[in-house]
C-alpha cells in the first residue's frame, strides 16, 4: 500500500502595506509570508495547471524560533503572515501528531532557516514531507494462511505500545516515530487452537531502523513448513500535487522477457509485470492462458472494474493480487509465486501466456488490437539415479541419492519416491518398518529371496521418471564343510619302536580329492620332532570326533586342543617343553610348517557379506582358560568387517553353547573378496607346564589309546553365516 497525500499548495502574494507613517509600525507588521512547498508544473509548454480544490495548509501548525536567542516568536495555527523583527529564524511546519504507534496517523513536517530584514516582507516556502514511518503487510497466499490458521496477523511493538495488523486489516498501515526500536512478530492461532509465533525482527534488520517517510511493505507467505518473508519493500511516501487529467500521458506496462522455467526450480525473480500511471488506476485487464493442467481452469480475462469476489479469490489462489480501482498509480503484477509452482503435463512441455492492459486518466496502456503477451515455457526437471554395488546386500539395497541436472533439489526430493520393479509393477522402496526412502529391505530371509536383480528408478510426483538402473542382491553362501561332517584320514606312517609301533594319521577337514580347499590346521607343527617318532610327536592338534556324546549335530564335530608338543621341543614322553607349546587352530586358509617356521596364508576368496557368524561349541579348559574365535572379511588388503569372540575365563563347560558373533563393518564397506575364520583352543600365547596334562590318554579316529601333552579342549560344530542385511 502506498500513501499518496493530495496536498494543494498556496502561493501567497506579498502584502502591500500602506497608510503607515512610522518605521516602527512597518517593522511590527513586516515578517514572513508563509507557503508550504510552493510548486509549479510544466507540461508540454502549457501553462501551470489550475489549483484543484481548497488548500490544506490551514491545517498545519507553524513555529518560528529566533536562532540567535532560541526563543519562540510564534507557535500556532497556519497563518499567511507572521510578523518578526529582523534576524535569522528557523521555521517549522507540522501537521498531525508524531505518535508512538497507531493506525493511519501520518505526521507531516518541514523545516527551513530564513533571514528577515527590517521593513520587508520575506516570502518563505517550507517543504513538507511525511515525518513518521509506516508499515503495511501483504499476506501473499491468503487462502493458505486461512487453511493453516484460525487467526493471524502481524504484531508491531514500539516502546510500550503494541498493535496488530490482522488478516482483515491489511488496508491499514501502522505509523510510528522514525528511528524507533521496532519489534515485529507474526502471531497466529493454529487450527488445533495452539499458539504460533515467529519473531521477524532479525529478518528485517537490513531495513531497520525505519527513517522518516519510509513505508515498509512486508510480504509474507505461508506453507506447511512455516512462515516465509517473500519480499520487503521500502518506499518513500511523498506529498504530491494533482494535475489535470487531460495533460497526463497514457499508462505504461512493462514486463519480463519470455521465461523458460524448469519445473520445481526456484521461482524466477524477474517474473513481474509493472505498470505506472499519472493518476490512480481506473481499470485493468489481465488475461491468463495457461496450458498447465492444474491452472487451466483459471484461464480468462479478468477485468478490474467488473471483478467479482470469486474472481479475486481465484486470482488469490494463483498468488496474483490486483489493485483496487482508483487507489494506486503504480504497481506490479507479481507472477513469481505462480510460476514457481508451475508443472509440466506429466513431463510434457507446456506454454503459459499472460497479458496486461491498464487504464488511467481515461487512456489504456495499449490502445491497439494486439496486446503484448508474456510467455512462460515450463519444461521437466532432469534427474538420475545410480545403485552402487557396495550398497547391494543379500536382503536389501540402497539407491544412491538422486542426482539433479536441472530443477530444485529440495523441492524435487519433497515429492520424490524411489521404486523398484518386482516383475509385475513398480513398488516404492521401503524399509522393514515401511518407511519409504532410498533403502529397500526385504522381509524374507536372504536364502528365500528368489529374485536377485531389480530395475530401479526415481519418480517425481508420480509422473516424471528418472533413468532406470539395476540393483543386484548378493546371493548368500555358506562355508564349505560348515557342519564339520567332511573329514578324511590320511595315513602318514608308523611310530618308532621306542614308542611302540602304531600307525599315525593326519585329519583333513575336507573331502578326499577336493581341489578347492578351505579349511586348514596346524597339525604339521604338532607332529614335528627331534629325537624319535613316538605317539606324542605323531599326534594331531586338530581332528574330529564321532563320539555321539560329544557331537552336536550330524555325526562329527571338530576337536581342537592346546598342544604341549610341537616343533623340536616336545620330543619325549615324560618331559613337557612349554617353549614348543601352542594353541590348536582350525582356520580358513593354508598352512605350512618347515624348518621350525610357520607359513600361514589366511583366508579364501569369498564375495558375500554376512552379518554374523554362528557356531556351537563345547569347551573343557585346563585349569581356568578361554578360547578365541576370530572372523574377518576383506576387500583386497583392506578389512571391511571383523568380529572376535573370547568368553570369560571358565574352569568347566561341558554343554553345547550357541554363539552368534556379529561382524562389524566399516562405514560404507566395499564388496568382499576374501573371508577368514579361525578357532583357537586358547587365547594364550605363552605357556607353563601346568597348562597341560602330561601323557593324556586320548583316542583319535584310527588312532586308539594315544598319548599327548594336552591343554584345553575345544569342540566346534554346525558353523553358519547369517545374512540379515
Amino acid at each position: 500500500m502506498k500513501l499518496y497525500i493530495k496536498l494543494l499548495f498556496i502561493l501567497c502574494v506579498c502584502s502591500v502595506f500602506v497608510g503607515c507613517s512610522k518605521d516602527d509600525e512597518q517593522t511590527e507588521r513586516s515578517g514572513f509570508v508563509i507557503s508550504l512547498d510552493e510548486a509549479t508544473v510544466d507540461v508540454a509548454s502549457r501553462a501551470t495547471p489550475k489549483e484543484l480544490g481548497k488548500p490544506l495548509d490551514v491545517n498545519f501548525r507553524i513555529k518560528v524560533v529566533n536562532t540567535a536567542t532560541g526563543s519562540s516568536v510564534y507557535d500556532g495555527a497556519f497563518t499567511k503572515l507572521i510578523p518578526v523583527n529582523a534576524g535569522s529564524y528557523e521555521l517549522t511546519a507540522s501537521y498531525g501528531e508524531d505518535v508512538e504507534l497507531e493506525f493511519d496517523t501520518p505526521y507531516y513536517t518541514g523545516k527551513v532557516t530564513a533571514e528577515h530584514q527590517k521593513n520587508v516582507n520575506t516570502p518563505v516556502s517550507i517543504p513538507c514531507k511525511v515525518g513518521n514511518a509506516l508499515l503495511s503487510v501483504v499476506f501473499e497466499n491468503a487462502d493458505r494462511f486461512n487453511k493453516l490458521y484460525s487467526k493471524y496477523g502481524l504484531r508491531v511493538d514500539v516502546g510500550e505500545s503494541s498493535k496488530t495488523i490482522g488478516s482483515d486489516e491489511t488496508a491499514k498501515s501502522l505509523y510510528f516515530k522514525a528511528g524507533s526500536d521496532v519489534k515485529i512478530y507474526f502471531d497466529a492461532t493454529k487450527k488445533d487452537n495452539s499458539p504460533y509465533s515467529v519473531d521477524l525482527t532479525a529478518s528485517l534488520s537490513s531495513v531497520l531502523p525505519f527513517k522518516a517517510a519510509d513505508h515498509a511493505v512486508v510480504k509474507l507467505s505461508a506453507s506447511a513448513f512455516g512462515l516465509k518473508i517473500e519480499k520487503i519493500e521500502v518506499e518513500k511516501v511523498t506529498v504530491s500535487e494533482t494535475i489535470p487529467v487531460e495533460w497526463l500521458p497514457k499508462p505504461k506496462v512493462s514486463g519480463f522477457e519470455d521465461i523458460t522455467y524448469v519445473e520445481t526450480d526456484d521461482a524466477p525473480q524477474n517474473a513481474v509485470i509493472d505498470y505506472t500511471a499519472s493518476l490512480p488506476i481506473q481499470d485493468m485487464e489481465l488475461t491468463l492462458n495457461m496450458q498447465d493442467e492444474q491452472y487451466s481452469i483459471y484461464n480468462k480475462t479478468y477485468t478490474l472494474s467488473t471483478l467479482t469476489s470469486d474472481d479475486r479469490a481465484n486470482l488469490g489462489k494463483l498468488g496474483i493480487e490486483l489493485p483496487e480501482v482508483g487507489v494506486a498509480k503504480t504497481g506490479t503484477i507479481n507472477l513469481q509465486n505462480l510460476i514457481g509452482t508451475m508443472q509440466t503435463n506429466a513431463g510434457a512441455t507446456v506454454d503459459n501466456t499472460f497479458s496486461l492492459r491498464v487504464k488511467a486518466n481515461n487512456r489504456w496502456s495499449d490502445e491497439t488490437a494486439s496486446t503484448k503477451t508474456y510467455k512462460v515455457e515450463v519444461v521437466k526437471p532432469e534427474f538420475s539415479v545410480k545403485v552402487d554395488e557396495r550398497n547391494c546386500w543379500s536382503r536389501e539395497f540402497t539407491v544412491d541419492e538422486v542426482s539433479i541436472t536441472s530443477g530444485n533439489a529440495e523441492r524435487l526430493k519433497e515429492n520424490l519416491v524411489y521404486q523398484y520393479y518386482n516383475g509385475s509393477e513398480w513398488v516404492d522402496c521401503a524399509d522393514r518398518n515401511n518407511a519409504k526412502g532410498r533403502l529397500q529391505q526385504f522381509a524374507s530371509r536372504a536364502d528365500e529371496i528368489s529374485t536377485k536383480q531389480y530395475k530401479v528408478r526415481a519418480l517425481y510426483r508420480g509422473a516424471i521418471s528418472s533413468n532406470e538402473v539395476t540393483a543386484t542382491l548378493e546371493t548368500p553362501a555358506q562355508l564349505p564343510n560348515s557342519d564339520m561332517e567332511e573329514w578324511q584320514s590320511v595315513k602318514l606312517g608308523r611310530t618308532s619302536i621306542f614308542g611302540g609301533r602304531a600307525d599315525f594319521y593326519d585329519f583333513l577337514p575336507y573331502k578326499s580329492g577336493e581341489s578347492d580347499i578351505w579349511w586348514a590346521t596346524k597339525n604339521e607343527r604338532s607332529r614335528d620332532y627331534s629325537v624319535s617318532r613316538i605317539k606324542i610327536t605323531s599326534a594331531p592338534c586338530v581332528s574330529y570326533t564321532d563320539d555321539p556324546s560329544i557331537v552336536h549335530g550330524g555325526n562329527k564335530s571338530a576337536f581342537i586342543y592346546t598342544s604341549g608338543h610341537g616343533g623340536t621341543y616336545a620330543s619325549t614322553i615324560d618331559i613337557i617343553y612349554p617353549e614348543g607349546a601352542f594353541a590348536g587352530s582350525l582356520f580358513i586358509g593354508k598352512y605350512k610348517w618347515s624348518d621350525n617356521t610357520e607359513q600361514l596364508n589366511p583366508g579364501h576368496a569369498f564375495s558375500k557379506r554376512p552379518t554374523s557368524l554362528v557356531f556351537w561349541y563345547k569347551y573343557i579348559p585346563k585349569n581356568t582358560d578361554s578360547f578365541k574365535v576370530y572372523a574377518e572379511l576383506k576387500n583386497g588388503n583392506d578389512i571391511i568387517a571383523s568380529g572376535t569372540y573370547i568368553p570369560a575365563a571358565i574352569s568347566s563347560e561341558t554343554e553345547w553353547v550357541k554363539i552368534e558373533l556379529p561382524l562389524v563393518y566399516v562405514d560404507t564397506p566395499d564388496v568382499a573378496t576374501d573371508i577368514f575364520v579361525q578357532f583357537l583352543s586358547t587365547e594364550k600365547t605363552s605357556f607353563v607346564a601346568s597348562d597341560f596334562d602330561k601323557k593324556k590318554k586320548v583316542s583319535f579316529p584310527n588312532m586308539p589309546n594315544w598319548e599327548v601333552h594336552m591343554g584345553s579342549r575345544l569342540y566346534i560344530d554346525d558353523i553358519s553365516l547369517v545374512y540379515d542385511k
